[in-house]
């Protein structure tokens, strides 16, 4: 068996033998040395199987059974029949220019590195191999560009081209232009498989991948063409977009796809509670065994007004139904995918919300450790991460629950919220 290529160029594939072909031009016109990349197409199952001739890259094309719009298994199957280090996810409407895989390789370089290259918009339809080909090499004539999506540039440019965090630079990660290493894609699972209606795979993944502490970077000299105009100039986009949101929705815990005040197995804010205390904070906080109602105040405020749910290592107070309260372990799963961890021994939370709090993180004081999940990953394996704040914000308090408390009056005493 030859060398593995540095480089694996995936594309899914189904039923358009035309953007195949403009997609090997653009291979063909590579900078990068044809004996560092290979091409593999993952083909969901068309009627007609793709077809592509020898080429001075090493070319191979896998398929799986025509089961309905399958783009995530189809990149993943793509994924395992490849052999590079760098896996270039490209889509197959697209053409990348002649740089691109030199680029993002050279940007792709640590096991925990995603590399976003910058998708650009032309009518493409129409073109033949070899004009593409004539066009890519400035020898023949250019297709029309169409505009760039302003909010992605606005985006990227928030995020510094991808390298500060923003709660919403998922939706930076675009599957037409990506580059991940082998190694971290392993290590969040590749794209889910359940994701089996058009788009939202991509930014499924970005969310994991941001979550489990990924080294992301936007290159905006790393240019792929995609044919056509983005979603929103295309007729029926609004439906496409609220099928992909609602699909998003129990995935991803952003309140721009699933509101305000719907309930999800994934949620925002993971707790930890403390029933005997802990040391969460390094320091002394509430100490020996808590009783049910100091449990029960404490996880409703904790609760309140918060896309949250509550992990105790005890058992839940007896009589309580609330779903968001569980007992043991919080499941790898909704780890691997919520937004913020927060450590807590039984005390009741005053003054603000978990969901306010969350502003102000990180933030670690006796009995309370708030910090992004994407932090607490990073700094697992070394990455300096912000300082937390080690006082409450103005006004905010953690309040112990006196062990002679009666329910009943405790809730009567409250001002009305």
């Amino acid at each position: 068996m030859t060398d593995a290529p540095d480089v694996s160029v995936v594309v899914p594939y189904y039923e358009r033998p035309d953007h195949l072909e403009r997609l090997v031009a653009g291979l063909d016109a590579q900078t990068l040395d044809p004996s560092r990349f290979e091409l593999v197409v993952a083909d969901d199952g068309s009627a007609v199987p793709p077809t592509v001739s020898p080429r001075a890259y090493a070319v191979r094309v896998v398929s799986q059974p025509d089961l309905g719009f399958r783009a995530a298994a189809a990149r993943n199957l793509g994924a395992r029949s490849s052999r590079g280090d760098v896996v270039a996810f490209v889509d197959q409407d697209c053409v990348p220019a002649p740089e691109y895989l030199e680029r993002m390789l050279a940007a792709t370089t640590g096991e925990w590195s995603l590399t976003v290259g910058h998708r650009l918009h032309a009518e493409l339809d129409g073109l033949t191999g070899d004009a593409t080909l004539a066009w890519l090499r400035g020898a023949g004539p250019a297709p029309t560009v169409l505009p760039e999506p302003r909010w992605l540039l606005d985006a990227y440019s928030r995020t510094d081209g991808l390298t500060r965090d923003d709660p919403r630079s998922y939706q930076l990660v675009i599957s037409a232009t990506l580059t991940v290493h082998r190694a971290l894609l392993t290590r969040i699972g590749g794209f889910d498989e359940s994701l089996t209606r058009y788009g939202g795979e991509d930014w499924d993944l970005g969310h994991r991948a941001l979550v489990a502490g990924a080294d992301t970077r936007w290159l905006e000299d790393a240019v792929v063409w995609h044919d056509g105009a983005d979603l929103p100039s295309r007729t029926g986009w609004q439906e496409a977009k609220n099928r992909e949101t609602l699909a998003l929705a129990s995935r991803v815990p952003d309140r721009d796809l699933r509101g305000e005040h719907l309930t999800w197995r994934v949620p925002d804010v993971v707790v930890r509670l403390r029933r005997g205390g802990s040391d969460a904070a390094d320091t002394a906080g509430t100490t020996g065994t808590a009783d049910d109602v100091a449990v029960t105040l404490a996880a409703e405020s904790l609760l309140r007004g918060t896309d949250a749910r509550v992990w105790l290592d005890g058992p839940v107070p007896e009589g309580l139904e609330d779903p968001r309260l569980h007992e043991g372990p919080v499941p790898a799963d909704v780890l691997g995918r919520a937004g913020w961890l927060v450590d807590a021994d039984v005390a009741v939370l005053t003054g603000t919300t978990l969901r306010r709090l969350v502003d102000s993180a990180p933030l670690r004081v006796p009995g309370l450790w708030v910090r992004s999940t994407r932090d607490e990953n990073r700094s697992a394996r070394g990455v300096e991460v912000r300082e937390p704040a080690t006082s409450l914000p103005a006004g905010v308090g953690l309040t112990a629950v006196p062990p002679s408390t009666v329910l009943e009056r405790w809730w009567q005493s409250r001002e009305p919220s």
